[in-house]
């Protein structure tokens, strides 16, 4: 595994130095800047490969909706995933991480939603596999209208991944526990895991540090069903704050579950 985190900036340092300085090896990027402005892609990209950082991608997601009742935010969010999908293999980049849709009106069919998303994460992973990038969905934490948030609705797009074996999952373990489920049993999983993200759940808030005591994940169990399961890709630490902190904690969750 190769603990990874989201750039942040740091006393003036750029997102590139502050996450070397941390200790990390790699970084996930929010992209949806980059996509817009090709000096901001230069600044960060060509820099992260000049200092040796390998990096990974999160597709824009901020007021996109892949299966939004409005046609022209649906045909924006899957083009931007298009997008970001398009500058990882320009950049050699091998994962994006990209968001389901969910339906926003009370009234709302859900059996009517999981159709349209079906059909726009088949057209995501299409284009995944035409473009030799692999793509991870990520399951979502409970919030209103959400429904892609647990391994058995993860396990509706198998079939994609049945002859497509650029589209796997992105399995956020932070999401999984506002649902009540700590440690999830990774062998009921029927797609690739491509992706992975780590924070702690504490005080009813998410992406706490790792170093909160008294936080509803369990990491040590988690670590070793990663690590049982031969999952050897990034663990990204979606922490707000206590990065420092929360690399260590991991690390020695890590050479912990390894003994």
């Amino acid at each position: 595994m190769k603990i990874t985190t989201y750039p942040i900036s740091v006393d003036g340092l750029s997102p590139v130095d502050y996450i070397i300085e941390c200790g990390y090896t790699s970084a996930t990027i929010e992209v949806d800047k980059m996509l817009d402005d090709p000096e901001e892609r230069k600044r960060v990209l060509d820099y992260a490969i000049e200092r040796g950082l390998p990096i990974g991608f999160h597709a824009p997601f901020r007021g996109l909706n892949i299966i939004s009742p409005d046609p022209e935010i649906r045909a924006l969010s899957i083009k931007k995933i298009k997008r970001a999908i398009d500058l990882a293999a320009e950049y050699g980049i091998p994962t994006v991480t990209f968001h389901p849709g969910k339906p926003t009106e009370e009234d709302a069919s859900i059996e009517l939603a999981w159709e349209e998303m079906f059909l726009a994460v088949e057209e995501i992973a299409a284009h995944a596999k035409e473009k030799r990038v692999r793509v991870g969905i990520e399951n979502m934490e409970r919030r209103k209208f959400e429904i892609v948030c647990t391994i058995e609705d993860l396990n509706r797009f198998a079939y994609i991944a049945e002859d497509n074996e650029y589209f796997g999952v992105t399995l956020d373990f932070v999401h999984l526990s506002t649902h009540g489920i700590y440690e999830p049993d990774l062998s009921e999983l029927k797609l690739p895991i491509y992706d992975v993200h780590i924070s702690q759940n504490a005080g009813g808030k998410t992406h706490c540090p790792l170093t909160v005591d008294d936080g509803l994940v369990h990491l040590d169990a988690i670590t070793k069903s990663l690590i049982d399961y031969g999952y050897g890709g990034f663990v990204v630490l979606e922490v707000k704050g206590g990065h420092k902190g929360s690399l260590e904690v991991m690390n020695a969750a890590v050479e912990k579950c390894k003994k």
